[in-house]
């Protein structure tokens, strides 16, 4: 059956880093929809708006927009810190949430806690936001390829095209405390994809964020960008989430 994928991205990225997923996903029956939350791609812009509020309420306002009744919900890394919130705003419009090399942050603790964790990784942060206009920073080019692309050959105009693409990250979501008791009440259906060459959130931690959810991860031998290095690879593993999905419902 036809299924509705919402497609969430992580942290510098946008809403192009799913371009060559959608025609595939497409091509297997399903409609999908990718957006750019504030203070990313087309809304770079905007980074003094980005909280992890205004993150979900982007993505909740994209489901309405485009009629999204039951969307299966993809996050991406950062992405993984946005879905839950977005389930916990319309809970009638999410079927199934899909944490891709996401970060699964536990309650009350901070994005940057958990993707960063120590004084150190906190304070790199500060210092690269302080860099520039004290509410973002970027991630350079070769550290970006290193943790987020590696399987992706750096010589590639297609890989530099990818990089240059990249947006500061805005500072105040990863300093914000998430609350995750709402969404754990919710008990919906959630999947974990764990990438065993990602070397940002690296394969022992994305299993003990697979535990944090309760489930077992599926594993995809890619870097930590999947989208891009592997999108037929990617679309495959979300169309058959989409028949397992299918499945447990009939």
């Amino acid at each position: 059956m036809s299924a509705e994928f919402v497609l969430v991205h992580g942290a510098s990225h946008g809403a192009w880093c799913w371009e060559a997923v959608i025609p595939r996903l497409e091509r297997r029956g399903h409609r999908a929809i990718a957006l750019d939350l504030p203070g990313h791609g087309r809304r770079a812009h905007e980074a003094r708006r980005a909280t992890v509020g205004s993150y979900a309420r982007a993505v909740a306002d994209a489901m309405a927009r485009e009629g999204i009744s039951r969307g299966i919900v993809v996050g991406h890394s950062m992405g993984g810190m946005v879905i839950p919130k977005v389930a916990e705003l319309v809970p009638a419009r999410v079927r199934h949430l899909v944490f891709l090399a996401a970060i699964v942050i536990e309650h009350g603790r901070t994005l940057a806690a958990t993707a960063r964790p120590g004084a150190s990784g906190l304070a790199a942060l500060r210092g690269w936001a302080a860099a520039r206009d004290g509410a973002s920073f970027l991630f350079p080019a070769e550290f970006a390829w290193a943790r987020w692309m590696q399987d992706l050959d750096r010589s590639d105009p297609a890989t530099s095209a990818a990089l240059a693409r990249i947006t500061p990250q805005p500072l105040a979501p990863w300093l914000e405390p998430v609350s995750m008791q709402a969404f754990h009440a919710l008990q919906v259906p959630r999947t974990y994809i764990r990438c065993l060459k990602d070397q940002a959130v690296v394969p022992d931690r994305a299993a003990a964020f697979a535990a944090r959810l309760g489930v077992t991860p599926m594993d995809l031998d890619t870097a930590h960008d999947p989208m891009l290095s592997a999108p037929d690879l990617l679309a495959t593993t979300l169309d058959k989430i989409a028949q397992q999905d299918d499945s447990r419902l009939s």
